[in-house]
């Protein structure tokens, strides 16, 4: 029986070069080994095999039926390997692997997929997976090693415990290797930059103090601060803020409120509001509507959005629409600013304390997302 522990790598290699160019002497020179070295060698492995792989001949040597066997085995293992290393490469590199990403449902409505579309076209040999799920879950499944990147919220329950809220300096964001930090090819639109929503954002849906609500710090970094990568502080990981995720008002099209720039939250204190949460639950709504001086008259209770749109779209309440969700809206509902303070959540994109490039880079990307609102009612 051969003696696994004889079969490493080296010996491995020595042994398909000493088969594929039939002679000791050429192995040795191609190898930068002595001759003797080679032979001695080859004698150890036939030892362990259980007897001879190579016939001597008057001019070098040729495999013998086990030679040929085991020269089989040991082609195959070295491509894995070699297969193996080119894929280790491309993982540490940015380049290639698989991209594990998570996300809270609304985010899958536009923000995850339109930068997972660019990022296909960034870095087309990753593989990107995803995954939905609560943030609770998704953190979880992060300090799990099960992810590589999640995209999560802060509502209800906060920015979950451990993580570090700081940012990653533009030249952390692309590994140097790649691509200069903030390049992106220039065929490549962002989903701001998409032609097929210029036009759509600006003037449809507007803060009420008329900013412009990108939720983006303008040092032109994501977040507040910027450590280096890896850094002992971060704990499990890092979270980077990306945004603010408004909640807009859905109205029906035919609603007397649908033609104006904003809603004035008391204009709407009569209106039976669409909702998911139990009764009782403290919501985003109901601390709203208090701020502004009455309790939100309860309605029917939807939990999906799709269920919420056709609700409401049937006059037969209103809903608060997260910024994130706007572009599943349908044709026949109105989306409509608040004016004064509008309720909303912070979105984080959380990362382990020591992230892959491909996630570093997903990152970025997810860094230049700029919402899609319905177009006003002409």
């Amino acid at each position: 029986m051969t003696d696994a522990n004889t079969l490493d790598t080296a010996t491995l290699r020595l042994f398909d070069e000493v088969a594929r160019n039939g002679s000791f002497t050429a192995a040795a020179e191609l190898l930068g080994y002595t001759q003797s070295a080679v032979s001695r060698r080859v004698a150890a492995l036939e030892r362990a095999a259980g007897g001879p792989l190579f016939e001597r001949l008057a001019r070098g040597v040729r495999l013998t039926p086990a030679g040929r066997a085991l020269h089989r085995h040991a082609v195959a293992v070295l491509d894995r390997l070699e297969r193996a290393g080119e894929e280790l490469a491309a993982i540490h590199g940015g380049s290639g692997g698989t991209l594990r990403v998570g996300a809270f449902a609304t985010a899958n409505v536009d923000l995850v997929p339109g930068t997972l579309r660019v990022f296909a076209r960034v870095r087309p040999r990753v593989e990107p997976r995803v995954i939905e799920g609560l943030t609770s879950r998704l953190v979880e499944l992060l300090q799990a090693g099960s992810l590589d990147i999640a995209v999560i919220s802060d509502y209800p329950a906060g920015l979950p415990a451990g993580f570090t809220l700081r940012a990653y300096a533009p030249e952390d964001l692309v590994p140097e290797a790649l691509a200069p930090a903030g390049h992106v090819p220039e065929d490549l639109a962002t989903p701001s930059e998409d032609p097929a929503r210029k036009g759509r954002v600006a003037g449809d849906v507007k803060r009420g103090d008329g900013k412009p609500s990108d939720g983006q710090p303008r040092d032109g970094r994501l977040g507040e601060a910027a450590p280096r990568r890896g850094d002992p502080e971060d704990g499990p990981g890092r979270a980077v803020l990306l945004r603010e995720d408004r909640l807009l008002v859905a109205l029906p099209r035919e609603h007397p409120l649908s033609r104006e720039d904003a809603v004035d939250l008391r204009d709407l204190a009569g209106e039976a509001w669409i909702e998911a949460a139990p009764r009782g639950q403290p919501t985003l709504l109901t601390a709203a509507c208090a701020a502004a001086g009455f309790t939100p008259r309860s309605g029917l209770r939807v939990a999906e959005w799709t269920g919420k749109f056709g609700f409401v779209a049937a006059g037969l309440g209103v809903t608060l629409v997260p910024e994130l969700a706007a572009r599943g809206v349908p044709p026949s509902i109105v989306l409509r600013p608040l004016r004064g303070t509008a309720p909303a959540r912070k979105v984080y994109a959380v990362v382990p304390a020591g992230p892959l490039p491909a996630a570093l880079e997903f990152l970025r990307l997810l860094g230049q997302w700029e919402p899609c609102t319905t177009p006003s009612p002409a």
